[in-house]
């Protein structure tokens, strides 16, 4: 017999699944989590057609789209980038200044 909370199981999973992109690691937290072994299969196929569904509207998962819509810098891993900078080009010697402390207070 089929209960309630199946239903809402495999349901969380799809969201989950549509929203992040991940299908075996989330199913199988989840069912580490809850314990329900003998409903995998339900749930792995929830997961991944609501994966297939949210691949069809676009490739990034909400985490990656916030990244961009909030300006964040990120090298993505799906791109090929090529630098014609060395690290010791953009490496410059600058002074350093020593902040030394009395007391409670900083002086500069």
């Amino acid at each position: 017999c089929i209960t309630p909370g199946i239903y809402a199981i495999v349901g969380a999973g799809a969201v989950l699944g549509g929203i992040t992109r991940m299908t075996v690691c989330l199913v199988v937290i989840m069912f580490e989590v809850t314990g329900g072994y003998e409903y995998v299969l339900p749930a792995m196929i929830g997961v991944m057609v609501s994966k297939w569904v949210a691949d069809a509207f676009g490739k990034a998962s909400i985490y990656n789209d916030l990244i961009h819509l909030k300006g964040y810098p990120h090298l993505d891993n799906k791109k090929e980038y090529s630098f014609s900078e060395r690290a010791s080009d953009v490496m410059t010697a600058r002074d350093l200044t020593v902040i030394s402390k009395q007391g409670n207070t900083m002086d500069s």
